[in-house]
This record gives C-alpha cells, sequence and structure tokens, in this order.
C-alpha cells in the first residue's frame, strides 16, 4: 500500500474519531475501518463510555470474518486491557485481521505500547501513522491524555478581547467581541467539554444559557457556576436561564459556607432543584479556586471550559489553575472610557499552540 493511500486512510479514522465530539467523556476520541483489496469495506467510531470501542465497532458493522490479507487503521492504540469492555487487542486477534496500522500509542503510562506488543506476540503487523499525523491523532484527545497522565481535570479558560486587549466594551455588560465564526468555534469547544463554568457576575449580567448551539442541536454541559454568596438566588432577581431551563438538571452551584448561611437563598436555589457544592473560602471570603480541581474529581469532571468576565479570569490564572487557554482576539478597538480591561496574556507561554483564522478573528490555544 502507498503512502499516499495511507494517509488518506489515517485522516479518514480522524474523521470518524470526531463523530464521538464531546461524548465519549471520560474515554478518548477514536475511529477505525477495516480494509480489504485497498478497498474500506466497514467504519466504526467510540460513541460514548460504555459502548462498543471504535474497532468493536467496525468489526460488527462487517457483519463478517475480515477477508484474508485485511487490514484495519486505527486513530489510537487498540486497549489492552477489560474495563466496561473487552480489549479490542483480542476482538482484532478474533477477527484473524493480520495488519494494523495504528496512529498513536496509548497516553496511559501503564498501557502505552501494550496493545501493540501483543498484537506484534501474536504475528500481527503493526505499523506506526507518520510523526504529523501521531501530533494530530494526540491532539483530538488532549482532555482525555491530560486527565489520563496527570490524574487532574484540565482547565481551560476561554477570552475573547480586542486588539488593544479589553473584553468589554462597557463594564458589566455583555459586549460582541468576536464575529459569527469565532463564535461558532466557541459553541464547538462548549460542546467539546464536559462542563462549562462562569462566575455569579456573568449569570446576573448576560443570563447566559451556556449550551453549545450548533447547526445539529443544542447540547448542554454540565453547567457549573461560581458563587460565593448565593447571589444569584436573590429574590430581585428573576429566575436565570441556567435555573429554569429545560437543562436545569445539569447546572451546580459551587460557593461557600457564607453563601449556604443564606437561607432564603438556599430556599429558592431548592425549590428550583439546584444542587449546592460548598467549596473553601479564602481571606476574602470568596471560592478558593485551588481547590478547583478537587471538586472537579469528586464531580467525575475530566474537564473545564473557564468563560465569564475579568474577574474570574483573573482569579483562575493567579491561582494557577488554568493549564489551556483559548485566546480569541479581534482587530475591533474598545477604547472608551468604560472600557474592561482583561488579563494581560502576551507574557504567558502557550506551549503547542494551534493558530487559527476564523473570519476577521484569530484564536490560539495552547498549554500552559
Amino acid at each position: 500500500m502507498k503512502d499516499s493511500e495511507k494517509k488518506v486512510l489515517f485522516d479518514r479514522t480522524l474523521e470518524l474519531a470526531r463523530k464521538g465530539w464531546g461524548s465519549t467523556h471520560p474515554n478518548p476520541m477514536v475511529g477505525a475501518l477495516i480494509v480489504e483489496n485497498g478497498m474500506v469495506v466497514a467504519e466504526g467510531c467510540h460513541h460514548q463510555a460504555g459502548f462498543p470501542h471504535a474497532e468493536v465497532e467496525a468489526i460488527r458493522s462487517l457483519g463478517r470474518l475480515p477477508k484474508e490479507g485485511a487490514a484495519m487503521f486505527v486513530s489510537l492504540e487498540p486497549c489492552s486491557t477489560s474495563g466496561r469492555t473487552p480489549p479490542c487487542v483480542q476482538s482484532i486477534l478474533n477477527a484473524g485481521i493480520k495488519h494494523v496500522y495504528i496512529g498513536a500509542t496509548d497516553p496511559n503510562p501503564s498501557h502505552a505500547g501494550r496493545g501493540i506488543e501483543i498484537l506484534r506476540q501474536s504475528g500481527v503487523h503493526t505499523e506506526m501513522a507518520p510523526e504529523e499525523f501521531q501530533s494530530r491523532a494526540t491532539r483530538i484527545n488532549f482532555i482525555f491524555n491530560h486527565y489520563i497522565t496527570v490524574q487532574k481535570p484540565l482547565i481551560a479558560l476561554k477570552l475573547a478581547e480586542s486588539s488593544n486587549g479589553m473584553i468589554a466594551e462597557h463594564s458589566g455588560k455583555p459586549s460582541r467581541v468576536t464575529e459569527e465564526k469565532a463564535r461558532l468555534n466557541m459553541m464547538q469547544w462548549r460542546r467539546l467539554f464536559p462542563a462549562i463554568c462562569v462566575g455569579s457576575g456573568t449569570v446576573l449580567s448576560d443570563n447566559p444559557s451556556l449550551t453549545a448551539r450548533l447547526p445539529e442541536g443544542t447540547f448542554c454541559p454540565i453547567r457549573l457556576v461560581l458563587d460565593s454568596r448565593l447571589s444569584t438566588f436573590d429574590y430581585a432577581n428573576s429566575n436565570r436561564a441556567i435555573y429554569s431551563d429545560e437543562f436545569s438538571s445539569k447546572t451546580k452551584v459551587i460557593t461557600t459556607s457564607v453563601g449556604l448561611n443564606n437561607k432564603h437563598a438556599v430556599d429558592r436555589a431548592k425549590k428550583l432543584g439546584i444542587t449546592l457544592i460548598e467549596g473553601t473560602k479564602d481571606e476574602n471570603e470568596k471560592i478558593k479556586l485551588s481547590e478547583l480541581p478537587r471538586i472537579l474529581k469528586e464531580l467525575r469532571i475530566t474537564a473545564l471550559y473557564c468563560e465569564g468576565g475579568a474577574k474570574i479570569a483573573h482569579s483562575l490564572l493567579a491561582d494557577g489553575v488554568v493549564r489551556y487557554l483559548f485566546r480569541y482576539q479581534s482587530p475591533k478597538k474598545f477604547d472608551g472610557p468604560d472600557a474592561l480591561a482583561g488579563p494581560k496574556l502576551n507574557n504567558l507561554k502557550i506551549k503547542d499552540s494551534i493558530i487559527q483564522k476564523l473570519g476577521e478573528d484569530i484564536l490560539t490555544h495552547g498549554f500552559l
């Protein structure tokens, strides 16, 4: 098989993997296909945790045993241990597949290379993708990779700023910083992350829905609100959208003992069916954000997409919990007297950064 043909097939595995975008947590996205005599005869992807893995999906969709000499292309090393599903290496061996082309190795230090070794010892020809593709196949699962290697949730911060570093034209009021292509891109990241987070100020001023509104439908991640005093439940405020819409059961509020002592607010949250989570308060009676990774882990949330205003962004960066940054930059300039400045980001070193042009706006994202 020519390298150009392999490239097309590897690229297809990533297209299949993306079908699981936002649905496979805490598992990775994986795509697989079976090739006979140079033709793709079956495809599969991992749809959801607990469901069959991509390799098994491809084998099942074929509906018969692969022909002699058949090959499998898979975007990630087949698993070699039993979890909610049997190990995929065994399914490949049982199917009689003798050639396996792998996009990237398993990032789990305990498993990395184990599936490849089992296949090779069983007489299966295994071949890794070129380094360029390995890099892409690894990056698509940056949330899973971080969680499985560091054993901590990945906390990401999203900021949209004007050309002069402002995040709002008027403090306390929502501003349209970026245009349609960038806004759609933000929705796609909301769809990927299992949870999204804002502060009480954003809930009160913007009344956001915090859903991913995409052409294929509306999706709602777990929605976390940082509200140390439960001010968003003040009876002077109407019910916020995230507390009363069809996805309200996915909203949780992290507060402190100060908030929990606010009986009227607690009662209102209870009537709305909103879960309250007590976090540690700092010396200013605000939520101690350094505790956020622990809270996320207790909630079994592998990653968090943080939006919101300048205060939350400043605090998250100052407490050193942000590990990934999405920085949208607009050519607009907000230079009015009420313009709100965001955190200074130019001194931050973004590792393995990816830069995308989205219409007139630019997105830079990567690890901190």
